[in-house]
């Protein structure tokens, strides 16, 4: 099946002749500085690409002058630049070579029809799944091509991820591909040493001849040479004494410690001798192992055997004698199963007195090793401190008037504007030349520092015995995996997936939950060519005709995590009533939900800010246009995300803060499953009563009339809601909610 992977490619390069061709640089917005001196970028409301470089530089680019390499972090759609160092006046954009959207495409176009033997991606593009597991965890580990679906909140990245590892363990090397770690943090490391000086010189260049007039004047009558001489000479006098008392501090210690090295010494002596005493026990292991081969081939044997049985019809030969032969197999297999399992408990009971005979002895040893290191230290010390003593005395010592002069030159700061004045002078020839060199120099650190990084991803790849890697990264990826596991693929391309598909030789799970937005392509026009919609608009539950929950507990390829961790019962009745009845309720979650009535009126947004919570929340937004005045009031609260489904990060918040204030949603039932789905304790919906009344059933304000008709939802009028004062009845008690005036203490009576 040659052909998927050229028809894949088509659709890809279909996309790419509409792509906008991307510079190298794109900027990512205005630096901004807060109270607290950090710097930052704020990029909420952006659909955030990978990058492997960010610099600081001036409104017209990187290489249009000076270009200062920083480390980034990531979070709630705030870039975080540390490690900045001086900056010269100019820098004051944010500037980031982004994995365009060019360069996504071009690369998946390539890689696809580089495609060589990959059976199953094979099967992937031909909608073939093989048996799954009887639980998500379990189907890692059965070879073939499976799905696990899971609605939001059950779990599905935290079972990907522990599969990973355990594989990993047991000597499988496995890609994991999720979207859960963005690579968009970057770190300088050691390229400090070299580039804060560079700035500093860049910062320093333009008054440096000012600064030098200014120092001569105030240097007329000052002497270095004699003030470094009667410097030395204080010093010396200072020095002396303290080494003295030193002399006999450290004779005193390294007394204490050659007996306690002593004693050290034979504790280690008598842990050696209980440890060799129970060292020989695990010769059970290669017992265990020979068995656990001898099941194996059981195994196989039953396996074939149950083939046989279900190939031969009910009145053909030899289908008694298989059946004897299978439970002879069977019984077999539970004998095998048995001493197995005997011989583990033996060996973890020896293991287990091995295992704290072996910390004992490694930590009399470490105690040991550190004693003697510590002995051995004190005596170097002893005799470094002899020696100084001793040249100290042979230098000199302070004499009278040496302390009256050196005060003097202290209190007019002589020293510190001498020192400054050689630095400015060594700095400061041939000032536009250097300017110019420091700049190139700046350049080239920062191309240092992105060919390591990619050095090292390349590196850790091609040696990790568990690779992770995000969906843009997969191209990048080389050789073959035991296992692939591709997170959150619900939403996915089928092209992107069936590429990290090719590189697994055992196994590969693509997990996923059908609440999330469908692929999309740009123009759309593009949907209506075949391969597009085929290999494009498809996700890999989609193509393989999983389509519904019940889709997903029906197909035998397909494993499923049915149990909930992070929503309560009225999100799963807000999803029930727009169709979606597969999101059940954490048992011990109780989420609630709030609908904040505009009543129509204009929202003042600023005084809901302090409704999110402290430690983090987001703001959900239908379209990128409804952004822009939530982001405003947001200009300094930095715990807060706000954008649509598709541009924030992350799958769980504390609070979520969904704008239902324009019918933006009506047509985004999906994003609008997915942006409920990610709430943990509180969900606000603001919105108009009267227009959530009147809303059709199965729109998203539809489901939320139904919610209320229910009497599964608080109201609070938003003009009454300043700070949130007392925590109005649960979401989940399932009580009819009436509106009246506010109670003294500013609540609102239900």
């Amino acid at each position: 099946m040659t052909e998927w992977r050229q028809q894949a490619a088509s659709a890809v390069e279909a996309e790419l002749e509409h792509a906008r061709q991307a510079e190298e640089w794109s900027v990512l917005g205005p630096l901004r500085r807060t109270e607290d001196g950090d710097y930052l970028v704020d990029l909420r409301g952006r659909e955030v690409r990978p990058w492997n470089d960010v610099r600081i530089a001036g409104p017209t680019g990187p290489r249009q002058g000076t270009a200062v390499p920083v480390s980034t972090a990531f979070s709630r759609g705030v870039l975080w630049l540390h490690d900045v160092g001086p900056l010269p006046p100019e820098c004051d954009h944010v500037w980031a070579r982004e994995a365009s959207r060019t360069h996504e495409l071009s690369r998946f176009a390539r890689e696809l029809r580089r495609v060589g033997e990959a059976p199953l991606a094979d099967r992937l593009a031909a909608g073939r799944l093989d048996p799954a597991g009887p639980d998500a965890y379990s189907t890692c580990f059965v070879p073939g091509l499976h799905l696990v679906w899971g609605p939001p909140g059950s779990g599905k990245s935290s079972v990907a991820a522990r599969a990973a590892a355990t594989l990993g363990r047991i000597g499988k090397r496995v890609l994991l591909v999720t979207d859960e770690v963005l690579p968009t943090r970057l770190s300088l490391d050691a390229m400090d040493a070299e580039r804060l000086p560079l700035q500093q010189d860049l910062a320093v260049l333009a008054q440096v001849e000012v600064e030098l007039d200014r120092l001569d004047a105030d240097l007329a009558d000052y002497d270095h040479e004699t003030f470094l001489a009667t410097e030395r000479r204080l010093e010396n006098a200072q020095r002396l004494a303290t080494l003295q008392q030193q002399l006999a501090e450290l004779s005193k210690k390294h007394e204490d410690l050659v007996r306690d090295a002593a004693e050290a010494a034979e504790e280690l002596r008598r842990a050696e001798r209980s440890r060799d005493r129970v060292a020989g026990e695990h010769a059970r292991r290669a017992e265990a192992r020979v068995l656990t081969h001898q099941l194996e081939k059981v195994e196989e044997r039953l396996s074939d055997l149950r083939e046989r049985l279900h190939n031969r019809s009910l009145l053909q030969r030899g289908r008694k004698t298989d059946r004897h032969e299978l439970r002879a197999a069977e019984d077999e297999r539970r004998r095998l199963v048995a001493r197995i399992d005997d011989c583990r408990r033996r060996v973890n009971t020896v293991s287990e007195d091995v295992k704290e005979l072996d910390a004992e002895l490694e930590r009399v040893a470490e105690r040991t090793r550190t004693v003697e290191r510590a002995e051995s230290e004190a005596r170097a010390r002893v005799e470094a401190v002899r020696e100084e003593i001793a040249r100290v005395t042979a230098e000199g010592l302070a004499g009278e008037g040496d302390e009256l002069f050196y005060a003097d030159c202290l209190d007019r700061e002589l020293p510190q504007r001498h020192a400054d004045r050689e630095s400015l002078r060594e700095r400061g020839r041939h000032r536009a030349a250097l300017r110019g060199r420091f700049q190139e120099r700046l350049w080239w650190i920062g191309e240092r520092g992105r060919e390591r990084r990619c050095a090292d991803d390349a590196r850790t790849w091609d040696s990790a015995r568990v690779v992770i890697a995000t969906s843009a990264e997969v191209p990048d990826v080389r050789g073959t995996f035991d296992v692939v596991l591709v997170d959150d693929a619900g939403s996915a391309r089928l092209s992107d997936v069936l590429l990290a598909v090719a590189h697994a030789r055992e196994t590969a799970v693509v997990f996923g939950d059908l609440a999330q937005p469908w692929p999309q392509v740009v123009p759309p026009e593009l949907e209506q060519r075949s391969e597009v919609a085929r290999w494009t608009l498809a996700t890999p539950f989609s193509h393989c005709g999983i389509l519904t929950p019940s889709d997903a507990h029906a197909h035998p390829g397909c494993a499923v995590t049915t149990r909930q961790y992070r929503v309560g019962p009225a999100v799963q009745a807000i999803a029930s009533h727009i169709g979606y009845s597969a999101l059940s309720c954490a048992e011990d979650r109780r989420t609630e939900v709030v609908l904040l009535d505009t009543a129509g009126e204009p929202v003042e947004r600023a005084a809901l800010v302090r409704l999110i919570a402290e430690d983090g929340g987001a703001v959900l937004v239908p379209s990128d246009e409804a952004v822009a005045p939530w982001r405003a009031v947001l200009r300094d609260t930095f715990t807060v995300d706000v954008g649509t489904v598709a541009t924030v990060t992350g799958h769980e918040f504390g609070t979520v803060v969904l704008d239902l204030t324009s019918d933006g949603w009506y047509d985004r039932v999906r994003a609008f499953l997915s942006g409920i789905s990610r709430v943990r304790d509180t969900l606000y919906l603001l919105a108009d009563l009267d227009a959530v009344r009147r809303a059709p059933t199965g729109t998203p304000l539809g489901a939320v009339n139904a919610l209320h008709a229910q009497g599964g939802l608080v109201v609070r009028r938003l003009g009454e809601v300043l700070i949130p004062q007392q925590r109005q009845q649960s979401a989940t008690d399932w009580t009819p909610t009436v509106i009246t005036e506010p109670t003294p203490d500013g609540t609102i009576a239900g």
